[in-house]
């Protein structure tokens, strides 16, 4: 009898257990978003005080009445010596995005943690109870009791590699979504037949766009799309412990992208430095996703050597049971 109230007290610590990993995963994800949060504000922060020096030094230039206000600050901020601050004036909105993007998951973290019931005076009840019975069981149920110790032990590492699979495949996805965009930017680009300073002017949002701009906004929209997607690839891989996937920081997409950009204007042909530029990163993440399925196909074998080793634990529990004497079994 104390032993199968031991063993009912080992499934029930053991669905603790996987509550407590789940949660684990939750706050490893919601940790690394956070630090993520802290780094795009000083990244926003930083800007923001490019821009507003940049604004400042255009304020004495405005008594000059050949000079409108919107052409200094075309020609100073269109510049190859000003390169910080055309990529501040381009990359703001999206890094805006990214705060919202990283709020928006913790918020939904945050919801599930608090829907989740708290069970750790339950479980040290449970546990003071199953060390009370494990004393009082006999040396034979003990042994029995270990057996079933060690096949929940593997049970619980198994479900935590499946939780590694579904993470690793919301990351695929994101990924996926990520190469789509590039590859919507690298088509709109190929029909971009020149950059202008106006075109320059227009990405900065210095100017308002016109039609004629259409093909260029939709690259560079593009592009930080990728950006985001990138961003939440890299969130998706947090919630793994002990991961061998390491993506580069995403916002060279647009450090990148931003340096050809000028490049092409200055030598006034279509926008084949930006090109290559978003061609490179498009080859990089096809790398990532072979990564991820290589990782992915890793896990799946841990899984099987894992599932292989509970079933050769049960076997031995069940064969151990047959062998106890009870009055069916005597002999």
């Amino acid at each position: 009898m104390l032993e199968r109230r031991l063993e009912d007290l080992d499934y029930r610590l053991a669905r603790y257990r996987r509550e407590g990993m789940q949660e684990e995963r939750l706050q490893r994800r919601r940790a690394a978003l956070l630090a993520s949060h802290a780094s795009t504000h000083d990244q926003l922060e930083e800007m923001n005080g490019v821009l507003h020096g940049e604004e400042s030094k255009l304020d004495h230039g405005v008594h000059l009445f050949h000079h409108g206000l919107e052409r200094l600050m075309v020609e100073d901020i269109v510049a190859v010596e000003n390169l910080g601050v055309f990529k501040a004036a381009i990359q703001y909105d999206v890094l805006l995005k990214r705060m919202e993007d990283v709020e928006k998951e913790v918020l939904e973290i945050n919801a599930v943690m608090e829907r989740r019931r708290d069970h750790r005076e339950q479980q040290a009840m449970l546990q003071e109870w199953r060390a009370d019975m494990y004393g009082r069981t006999d040396r034979g149920g003990q042994e029995r009791n270990a057996l079933l110790h060690d096949r929940l032990k593997v049970w619980l590492q198994v479900v935590d590699r499946e939780d590694d699979l579904d993470d690793l495949d919301e990351a695929g996805s994101t990924l996926e979504d990520g190469l789509m965009a590039l590859e919507a930017s690298i088509a709109a680009g190929t029909r971009v037949k020149g950059i202008q300073k106006r075109d320059l002017a227009v990405l900065a949002n210095l100017q308002p766009p016109r039609s004629k701009q259409f093909l260029l906004l939709e690259m560079v929209s593009k592009a930080k799309e990728a950006f985001r997607h990138v961003n939440m690839l890299i969130d998706h891989l947090q919630g793994i412990e002990h991961l061998t996937v390491h993506v580069r920081e995403p916002r060279r997409i647009l450090d990148g992208l931003a340096e050809a950009l000028l490049l092409d204007f200055y030598e006034g042909d279509r926008p084949w430095h930006s090109l290559h530029d978003v061609h490179d990163h498009h080859k990089y993440l096809t790398q990532i996703r072979r990564v991820l399925r290589q990782r992915r196909a890793d896990v799946e074998k841990e899984i099987e050597g894992l599932k292989e080793m509970e079933d050769e634990l049960l076997l031995l529990a069940v064969d151990r049971r047959l062998k106890q004497r009870s009055t069916l079994n005597r002999w």
